[in-house]
C-alpha cells in the first residue's frame, strides 16, 4: 500500500521529516494519527530503519492495536521487533526484563485499582491512619498522584510531614507501608508501571544507554495527555538522539 497516497501537504511534510524533533499539533479528525503511522512506514521503507529500532506509544490498547494494523498494511507485513503500545505496556515490558533491578522477580503481579485499594486499607490499619477519617480511596488517589509526579514514599513523606495538607500528611504515613507491601507481594500497581521504569533508567546508565541506543526513532500519539512521569520516560529515552515525533491536540487534553 502506498503510504504517501492521499496525504495533504501538512501530513506529507510530517511523514517526510527524518531526523530531529517534530511536533504535530492539529484538531480532532485532521489525520494526525495517520501521519504518525505513515511516518513509521516511511522510516522503514525509504530510510531502511529496522522496525526494532522504532518505539511508538499511544494511550489505549485499542489505539495501539489500530496503529499496529495500519503500519502492517502500509508495510505489507507485521513490523517485527517494533515496540508499539501504551505507556503502561512499555513500562511493564521494561520492568519484566529488569525485574531484579527494581526489587521484583519476574513474573510479577500487577494490581488493578481494587487490589491496590485493598492494600491501601491494610496499610492504613498497619500505620493506624483511621479509615473513617481518611477515606482509603482518597488516600489511594493521593498516592497515585504522587507517583505520577515521580514522588516516591520517602520524598513524599518529607514534603508533607508538616501537615499543611492533612490528607496528604495522612497519605504520607500510609505510602511507605503500602509500597513495602507491594514489594513483599512481588507486585506493582498501575502507577508503578510509569514511576519504576523512570527510576530504573535514572539509576542504571547502562540500561538507559541500551534502550536510548536501540530506539533511534520514537513516535508518540495523543501527546497532550502525557503526565510528568510519562514525559520524563520519553525525555530519558530520546535525549541522546532527539528523534522524537509527538502528535497532539491542545483542545483535547484530559488534564485541562
Amino acid at each position: 500500500m502506498d503510504h504517501l497516497g492521499g496525504l495533504n501537504p501538512e501530513q506529507r511534510a510530517a511523514v517526510l521529516h527524518f531526523e530531529g524533533p517534530l511536533l504535530v499539533l492539529a484538531g480532532a479528525g485532521t489525520g494526525k494519527t495517520r501521519a504518525l503511522t505513515c511516518r513509521i512506514a516511511h522510516l522503514v521503507r525509504e530510510h531502511g530503519v529496522p522496525p526494532h529500532r522504532i518505539l511508538a506509544v499511544t494511550f489505549t490498547n485499542k489505539a495501539a492495536g489500530e496503529m499496529r494494523e495500519r503500519v502492517a498494511n502500509y508495510l505489507g507485513e507485521e513490523p517485527r521487533g517494533m515496540w508499539l503500545g501504551t505507556f503502561h505496556a512499555l513500562g511493564a515490558r521494561l520492568l519484566r526484563i529488569h525485574a531484579g533491578e527494581v526489587g521484583r522477580v519476574a513474573p510479577f503481579t500487577i494490581f488493578d485499582s481494587e487490589q491496590s485499594l485493598n492494600q491501601v486499607k491494610r496499610a492504613q490499619k498497619a500505620v493506624r491512619v483511621n479509615p473513617e477519617r481518611w477515606n482509603p480511596r482518597s488516600v489511594q488517589g493521593v498516592i497515585s498522584a504522587a507517583k505520577n509526579v515521580l514522588a516516591g514514599p520517602q520524598r513524599f513523606h518529607e514534603e508533607n510531614a508538616d501537615g499543611a495538607d492533612p490528607l496528604a500528611a495522612a497519605a504520607a504515613l500510609v505510602y511507605p507501608e503500602y509500597q513495602a507491601a507491594l514489594e513483599r507481594q512481588n507486585a506493582f500497581d498501575f502507577d508503578d508501571l510509569l514511576m519504576k521504569p523512570v527510576e530504573l533508567l535514572e539509576s542504571y546508565p547502562d540500561i538507559l544507554y541500551r534502550y536510548s541506543d536501540r530506539f533511534a526513532f520514537m513516535l508518540v500519539d495523543e501527546y497532550q495527555d502525557t503526565n510528568h512521569a510519562q514525559f520524563r520516560l520519553l525525555d530519558l529515552l530520546a535525549r541522546a538522539h532527539g528523534n522524537l515525533m509527538v502528535v497532539g491536540d491542545d483542545d483535547q487534553s484530559i488534564s485541562g
